[in-house]
């Protein structure tokens, strides 16, 4: 079995790669809400299953049947798989060290290869979802592979709207604006009057340059680096003025 891999390398990888895709001689935008790019071919985004595992020459050799998960967003490169010695066999098949698992997907009866965010996969005392979203894509947490007896814990990609990065190639979702007076640009909502005004998962909260905004919730820092990545930071800070007294205070995910 590989293990996962920490360092420069997959720090730099995971930095370049983001949503919006990217090349290994080409540098990329952070991730954002129109597409993501896993450092991994397994959990790559996808049309149809001839977009996953480009580096395979014969595919053939690939333990179990390719497939486009479709119920992911963007898709999900993946292939069926009865072991965890299935994934990561064939010639070009896996870029990287992280270790992969072989579990079944919520109520899908077959087993499929996905990355792991086990604790023994992972460097010690790692928290998962920083390691989902260094090691894999900053779009992708940990959770749980609904597996039941099988369930394993697995970097999956999360559906990107308020405090995702954005700009013109790469819009918002989820009722969300791209608010561009930040680096990286912010999806939220300028010009808010209460929280009510908000998308979900959001608050408004009155800036320091004058104007209201919603910005995302949180309850730690890694809320807010997930679909910014590390470049693009936006930190949770409880020290906000907020325009809605009528519900009590918390922390919002605000851009540097």
């Amino acid at each position: 079995m590989k293990h996962a891999r920490s360092g420069l390398l997959i720090l730099t990888l995971a930095g370049l790669c983001a949503v919006g895709g990217c090349n290994d001689d080409d540098e990329a935008p952070p991730a954002g809400n129109a597409g993501r790019q896993s450092v991994e071919h397994t959990g790559a985004t996808c049309d149809v299953p001839d977009d996953c595992y480009p580096d395979v020459a014969d595919k053939t050799t690939i333990k179990g049947t390719v497939e486009c998960m479709a119920r992911v967003r963007d898709g999900y490169c993946t292939h069926t798989c009865t072991a965890i010695t299935d994934c990561c066999t064939a010639t070009g098949e896996c870029k990287t060290d992280l270790v992969q698992v072989c579990s079944p997907f919520e109520s899908e009866p077959t087993q499929k290869c996905f990355v792991s965010c086990e604790d023994a996969d992972m460097p010690a005392g790692e928290d998962p979802e920083v390691f989902c979203q260094r090691e894999a894509s900053p779009d992708f947490s940990c959770r749980s592979s609904g597996g039941g007896s099988a369930n394993r814990k697995i970097c999956m990609p999360v559906d990107c709207s308020v405090g995702a990065t954005c700009d013109a190639n790469l819009p918002c979702a989820g009722g969300t604006d791209c608010l561009d007076g930040f680096a990286g640009g912010y999806c939220g909502r300028a010009d808010c009057t209460n929280d009510a005004g908000c998308p979900p998962n959001s608050r408004c909260i009155q800036h320091p340059n004058g104007t209201n905004y919603c910005f995302a919730t949180c309850v730690a820092g890694t809320d807010c680096s997930l679909c910014r990545g590390t470049t693009y930071a936006a930190d949770c800070r409880s020290d906000v003025t907020f325009v809605d007294t009528t519900t009590p205070p918390g922390s919002v995910c605000v851009p540097r």
